[in-house]
């Protein structure tokens, strides 16, 4: 573990920067990645969330240099220009939505723009909003025909609803990953992207490599880049599975998580 080459520093956001539920960053990692900034070190995000649903606190107090979103399906550089982009299959859009359709799931398309609900739109004004100010970028699509060639393909998917049905999904769908967020909540998106292809477009624009990494993560679309980086930096309140393929394990966001790696790892 060399702390010493550090030169890329990659945060998820939810768990990990900012609790479920909440908008804002904990004023303790706030002041650990400015001083971490301060010796060079850049800054990226990596999200499930598309850029819109991004918490405007990150932008704003964080000023990060990329953003890598839709769990790598597509790429933004600091000036929020898209680098690198990953549509899903129509085929397997289709074959979701119809699913989702039939057994009453709740069912969003992670557009460039904006998200459209194509079943169940209540559950993601009730719960997917989970307060956020956002709500005018869901569009009520649970009326609309599936979609034909030619118009845009979501970048991801998210899914609600009982969580054995959404995993049967993997029967006839093998491009795209269905990844659980939290309980009863599915990130879906195409295999030929994810978290690690997204940052490694990053490293590859930057001439980096993972040796010159720490990553911070909670959940299990953070295993990946937790294990390829040169420092994986867990929450303390992730699943044991994501724990054990860190080489650090800090306390949750809310008792400091981020600013007790950082300062534990850095000296600063």
């Amino acid at each position: 573990m060399n702390h010493e080459n550090i030169k890329l520093a990659i945060f998820d956001i939810d768990g990990t920067l900012i609790k479920r539920g909440k908008t804002t960053i904990e004023e303790s990692a706030i002041t650990a990645i400015r001083k971490l900034r301060d010796t060079g070190v850049e800054v990226l995000i990596a999200t499930g969330r598309a850029f819109y649903f991004i918490q405007d606190d990150i932008h704003e107090r964080m000023h990060p240099d990329f953003y890598v979103t839709v769990n790598g399906s597509t790429v933004y550089d600091i000036d929020k220009h898209v680098i690198h982009e990953v549509p899903m299959l129509i085929e397997e859009v289709n074959a979701l939505t119809e699913f989702a359709r039939k057994h009453h799931l709740g069912i969003g398309y992670k557009l460039n723009e904006e998200m459209h609900i194509y079943s169940d739109y209540q559950i993601f004004t009730d719960v997917y909003l989970q307060g956020s100010p956002k709500a005018y970028i869901l569009k009520d699509y649970t009326q609309a025909p599936l979609l034909v060639e030619g118009q845009e393909l979501p970048k991801g998917i998210f899914m609600m609803g009982d969580e054995s049905l959404i995993e049967s999904a993997h029967s006839f769908v093998s491009d795209a990953r269905i990844s659980k967020a939290y309980t009863d909540a599915f990130d879906i998106y195409s295999r030929r992207a994810g978290k690690m292809r997204g940052i490694e477009v990053v490293l590859e624009r930057l001439n980096l490599s993972w040796h010159e990494v720490i990553a911070f993560g909670d959940a299990d679309n953070d295993v990946d880049m937790l294990s390829a980086a040169e420092i994986g930096v867990a929450m303390g309140d992730a699943p044991e599975h994501v724990k054990d393929v860190a080489t650090f394990v800090t306390t949750d966001l809310e008792n400091h998580g981020i600013a007790h790696a950082i300062e534990s790892l850095f000296d600063l």
